[in-house]
């Protein structure tokens, strides 16, 4: 059976106001159909994979979580009733629990296999398994979402016209840009903090009071992403020159139904030989030198792919940077960055407001 993608557009629609019955069970049938497919994709991923990558226990253990939610998916009866979607809700939450931690397992074990895996085959397939992992994460999120929206119609909460009017399911209407950033930034500066024993300050400007239409959690992923490359690479610097940590400005627009975030550091920039590769996976400069296993520097944390504690366990294992820009990307954003050797960095994070108007092609 073909995957049958989902407009972001009607996506969005279906969080819309008035939250049916029959438009819930209408959406659990469509997961019904579609999860298994989108699985048994990724499953197939994993087995086209060199036999000495796909026996490695991180990568295998993924392997297997993938394999055991495809077959529950597929087993799972079709949705004909609120009783059935109850029980539906019950394994979309059981399989969301079992892929808590599946990227950090996956980065940890392709930093292991990497001189087994060409670079090229390595992105191509890390790529295409996260572009997934998105498109998937985000019609299961939408249907969570809106079966929250119909218990709270049934149960006559006071407060679900003020949240319909805001959100439509997962998207915020309303994001408060630099409240976004400014907490995002608060919770690197803990990071570096606890890791490191200090951390740079830093300076949010630009038009701080603008307003946008996202996902919170995407957006949180990536700001913190990159916050903590700019942080990180100001304490080496003041390390390595003995002298006082360079602020980090953050810097706020906003544009005909866009919005950038401009991150300049004073970190010392990135070296010339190896700009071409920082989106490469696997590939990383923390810890560089001092051990064969990154991680070993950094502190055990647990997970959520958007949390904070999901990123600090997969520091160092060069997954950061190319997942922000598979994130940035996948609404048609872009991140680039450019880099002055031996002074620092500046990071252009550019987004589309998701509004149900704006984006009527883009496909999930």
């Amino acid at each position: 059976m073909d995957q049958q993608p989902v407009t972001l557009q009607r996506l969005l629609e279906i969080c819309q106001p008035p939250s049916t019955c029959e438009k819930l069970l209408q959406n659990a049938q469509y997961l019904c159909r579609e999860r298994p497919v989108r699985y048994a994709k990724r499953v197939k991923l994993f087995q086209r994979l060199p036999y000495i990558v796909n026996i490695n226990p991180h990568i295998n253990s993924a392997y297997q979580v993938y394999y055991q939610n495809f077959e529950e998916s597929q087993q799972f009866p079709m949705v004909k009733s609120l009783s059935d979607e109850h029980e539906f809700i019950k394994m979309l939450a059981r399989q969301s629990k079992s892929l808590k931690d599946i990227m950090s397992q996956i980065a940890r074990g392709f930093y292991e296999c990497r001189r087994y895996f060409g670079n090229g085959d390595r992105c191509q397939f890390l790529d295409q398994l996260i572009k997934m992992r998105i498109g998937l994460r985000l019609i299961t999120s939408q249907h969570l979402a809106l079966y929250d929206q119909f218990q709270a119609s049934k149960d006559g909460d006071s407060k679900l016209s003020e949240v319909e009017n805001r959100y439509k399911g997962i998207v915020d209407s309303k994001i408060r840009l630099a409240n976004i950033v400014q907490v995002c930034a608060q919770g690197v500066q803990a990071m570096c903090d606890m890791s490191f024993g200090d951390s740079p300050s830093f300076i949010v400007d630009g038009q701080t009071d603008i307003e946008f239409s996202y996902i919170p959690s995407h957006l949180d992923y990536m700001l913190t992403e990159l916050l903590k490359n700019a942080f990180h690479a100001s304490l080496r610097m003041a390390e390595n020159t003995k002298s006082e940590i360079s602020p980090v400005a953050i810097t706020i627009s906003k544009g005909a139904g866009k919005v950038a975030v401009r991150i300049r550091d004073r970190g010392g920039g990135i070296p010339s030989r190896i700009h071409n590769k920082v989106f490469d996976y696997s590939f990383t400069t923390f810890g560089r030198n001092s051990t064969d296993d990154p991680r070993q520097e950094t502190p055990d944390a647990a997970d959520g792919t958007t949390s904070m504690a999901d990123q600090n366990m997969v520091s160092g294992l060069g997954f950061g940077l190319p997942m922000t820009k598979i994130y940035a990307e996948y609404f048609g954003g872009t991140l680039n960055i450019i880099s002055l050797e031996g002074y620092g960095c500046d990071v252009f994070l550019e987004l589309p407001s998701i509004k149900v108007d704006r984006t009527p092609t883009i496909q999930i």
